[in-house]
């Protein structure tokens, strides 16, 4: 028995290695030898996890047809559900043989086309993304790639590390799904070959979340379905022995646990663990990792617009490494980093829910992902419209051990879960698009509140104890805010005057963060790169949030930045040393007014709006 059980390994390891070494050795066809007529096979999977063959009829070579030294082939499908189906969304890298040599990928198709018409990717385009590519540049880009979200940074004192805040674009709406679309060239025209769309299967995510992204999804090339939660079966399906193979279906999973969300594609070409799919890009985001599945296909769906297929993933075999133009590299058997979130909801419901999902770890996804979950959790039991508020509390865990706090309040009477999610995918999205060398996130924590009132303050007044100050002096704002019931609710400020102000006045204004943020960014316009995570992190924390009152107090005196710090009223003889150098002349920006106090108040139940202003006389000491 023992024998029979060591020859059927055997057997098995001499099959697996005769399999792969097989990939290896694939032959590839000459682009320059495609001509019209030439007949040709592909293979994919229409149902079950069987790949199966399909017939090729070649048409043509379109020269430098998606961009310079990008061709396309032309080609007319059949076989199988084709002649129904035309070409089928999820068949992107379907690999296409002649004389068992290969070709290239399925990659494009004609919306609405009424025959199985095709552009296929050389495979040489493919191959170019090596795996070289994955390890000599992501570490060069690590270093110096910057965020493509702006950021500013403002300090209050001589030495603003430790006083550093971070303030939003003059947009105030990085995240906003317009902005978000900007990023992205526009999609193609209706009847153009243009690339097969990626289904994006989703389970979890409410409905309404994802239609009103589903513009921002269609420029990214993917075709919206729900559907992912069937990946989380009780049974899900076993991953193959020898793994993914040519023809086959891989699911790249951006999300995975109470929410998932998974993009599908066919596997081209293999060598060893070295796998290449899709035949164009996903997002093109170059250096990446994403985990990916090996998929089942249960149904091939017709369309008149895009037909599709429904599959469910399986377990994770690998990671993407590279997504470039002409395909996605990855590599099977290694495993993707990702980034788990934990949502507690106190609902209005009387009831305590835990949402766990995990998300990749992607500068330009991750925030985008965030936000959906969180807005996908909140909708399945709050109220979408009427009076509600948000109270948020949480942490950024990173893996060096220091943390990201997270704090706000959101109120309205529509979309408030999504003034919700921009509370926690904002600070996320300068920490994973600062591209900082060696960033882990160890996970998200949330508490989330909800109440069905509406909990916004508006500041009506504001007095202090003194009008005439001197330097050294302590005194105490008031603020009066009033609630939406006709309430009111007084705030304090304890301000302290610096010892070594002067002039004749100061400028003392109170507000929210947003409308002192609004107010910085006028008085000293500049941005920079934060030096290092650390920095980072600590201008995180002091980010100004809407529960609270901040008052800054402001002298008329210039102040002057340099290299990213403030120097709030600097003394002449330092303005003249900066200027005596050409070198840092050219580098110094002067700013209209100098900030010589920073003051907040304790967080509050409302979402404060407002801003007010007081003069304050200095007295002369002499007198």
């Amino acid at each position: 028995m023992r024998f029979r059980k060591c020859i059927a390994t055997a057997a098995l390891v001499l099959m697996a290695a005769t399999a792969l070494r097989g990939q290896s050795q694939t032959q590839f066809f000459p682009l320059k030898d495609i001509r019209p007529g030439l007949k040709g096979v592909g293979r994919t999977i229409f149902q079950g996890n069987k790949v199966q063959d399909f017939q090729v009829e070649f048409l043509g070579v379109l020269k430098n047809f998606l961009a310079p030294k990008h061709d396309v082939i032309l080609a007319r499908l059949s076989g199988g559900p084709l002649a129904e189906t035309g070409v089928i969304a999820g068949m992107s890298g379907s690999p296409v043989y002649v004389d068992g040599k290969l070709v290239g990928a399925v990659a494009l198709a004609f919306p609405f086309s009424k025959e199985a018409i095709t552009g296929i990717t050389p495979i040489q385009e493919m191959l170019d993304v090596v795996p070289e590519a994955a390890n000599s540049r992501s570490t060069a880009q690590a270093k110096n790639a910057s965020s493509p979200f702006k950021f500013k940074i403002a300090g209050t004192t001589l030495h603003p590390e430790s006083s550093a805040r971070l303030i939003p674009d003059e947009s105030g709406d990085e995240l906003s799904l317009q902005n978000l679309m900007k990023l992205l060239a526009p999609a193609g025209s209706n009847g153009a070959l243009t690339e097969l769309l990626l289904p994006l299967r989703y389970g979890g995510f409410s409905s309404e979340a994802m239609d009103s992204y589903s513009p921002l999804f269609d420029r990214m090339g993917l075709q919206l379905m729900q559907g992912a939660a069937v990946s989380s079966s009780p049974e899900p399906m076993p991953a193959s022995p020898n793994g993914p193979e040519p023809g086959t279906m891989v699911s790249l999973s951006l999300v995975r646990g109470d929410l998932n969300l998974n993009v599908d594609c066919t596997v081209t070409y293999r060598k060893g663990n070295n796998l290449y799919a899709c035949g164009h890009r996903f997002m093109m985001v170059g250096p990446t990792k994403i985990p990916f599945s090996e998929s089942h296909v249960l149904v091939s769906v017709p369309s008149i617009a895009s037909s599709f297929k429904v599959d469910v993933p399986g377990p994770e075999v690998g990671t993407i490494r590279q997504d470039r133009f002409g395909a996605i590299y990855g590599v099977v058997g290694e495993k993707a980093p990702m980034i788990p979130v934990h949502i507690h909801l106190d609902s209005t419901l009387n009831t305590k829910t835990d949402y766990n999902f995990d998300i990749i770890q992607q500068s330009f996804l991750s925030p985008l992902l965030l936000n959906l979950g969180i807005v996908s959790t909140l909708s399945s039991t709050e109220r979408s419209l009427g009076p509600s508020s948000l109270s948020l509390k949480g942490s950024i865990h990173l893996k060096d051990g220091e943390t990201v706090n997270v704090e706000d309040v959101a109120s309205g009477e529509i979309n408030t879960a999504g003034l919700a999610g921009a509370s926690v995918s904002t600070p996320l999205s300068y920490l994973v698009g600062g591209n900082f060398p060696g960033l882990g996130i160890k996970g998200i924590d949330i508490s989330i509140v909800s109440t069905d009132e509406k909990r916004v303050a508006t500041l009506d007044q504001v007095w202090s104890t003194k009008s005439q100050v001197r330097p050294g002096d302590h005194i105490e704002v008031t603020a009066l805010l009033r609630t939406p019931s006709g309430g009111t609710v007084v705030e304090k400020i304890p301000v302290d005057i610096p010892d070594s102000v002067s002039g004749k006045q100061l400028s003392l204004v109170v507000g929210s963060g947003a409308s002192l943020n609004a107010l910085q960014n006028l008085l000293t316009p500049f941005s920079t790169t934060l030096r290092d995570l650390h920095q980072l992190v600590r201008a995180l924390n002091r980010l100004r949030r809407n529960n609270r009152l901040y008052a800054l107090l402001m002298t008329p005196q210039r102040s002057l930045t340099l290299q990213g710090e403030e120097y709030p009223s600097p003394p002449p003889s330092m303005v003249q040393t900066f200027l005596a150098d050409p070198a840092v002349s050219s580098s110094v920006i002067y700013g209209a007014a100098s900030v010589i106090g920073d003051y907040q108040t304790e967080p509050t139940q409302y979402m404060i709006q407002g801003e007010k202003n007081l003069i304050l006389k200095v007295e002369n000491l002499e007198n």
